[in-house]
């Protein structure tokens, strides 16, 4: 449990890396995309806070947004948001007790599907689910010209992919020595 909070504290810390290097393009919209970097960072936001708060309730509902709220205008205010998860998570214990995850499923309708889950599971969820939208407002920025570094967005398993190539071309070098 604590591993995953770590993880999900180091993806938070992308977040504010995400927002620090984005500033000045932070609230801008593309004409090829319906959301911008801080709608991206609200709804990562949204997220934890759905699994924070369905702790207390035993329902996680990743339904729950807050669009338009001053997170995705005001790069200072998702920074202060992601110190207290944060924080919050740097004191989660690991309880003992199953939750439901309720979200919807249908694009044509409103149908939400509910299922029993724990709070490792989401903790896993929220870790990739982050890291997919770094990717795609890394992506946004680089349309709008900002240069965001490599481990924004960067997958734990590209990662290792990435080290292992890294590792054979040095031993191939080594051994061509």
């Amino acid at each position: 449990m604590k591993e995953l909070c770590n993880a999900n504290i180091e993806v938070l810390n992308q977040l504010k890396d995400l927002i620090a290097c984005c500033a000045n393009v932070y609230i801008k919209p593309t004409d090829s995309a319906h959301a911008g970097i801080g709608d991206h960072v609200r709804h990562v936001l949204d997220h934890y806070r759905a699994l924070r708060n369905g702790l207390v309730n035993g329902q996680v509902d990743y339904n729950f947004r807050t669009r338009n709220s001053p997170e995705q205008t005001d790069s200072k205010q998702a920074l202060d948001n992601i110190q207290e998860l944060k924080n919050w998570l740097a004191q989660l214990e690991s309880v003992d007790h199953r939750i439901q995850v309720i979200s919807e499923i249908n694009l044509h309708r409103c149908q939400s599907q509910q299922m029993p889950s724990t709070i490792e599971r989401e903790l896993l969820y929220l870790i990739n689910h982050s890291i997919h939208h770094m990717a795609y407002a890394s992506l946004l920025a680089s349309t709008r010209g900002v240069c965001v570094p490599h481990h924004i967005g960067l997958a734990p398993g590209t990662a290792t992919y990435e080290r292992q190539q890294r590792d054979r071309e040095q031993e191939y070098v080594e051994t061509a020595e």
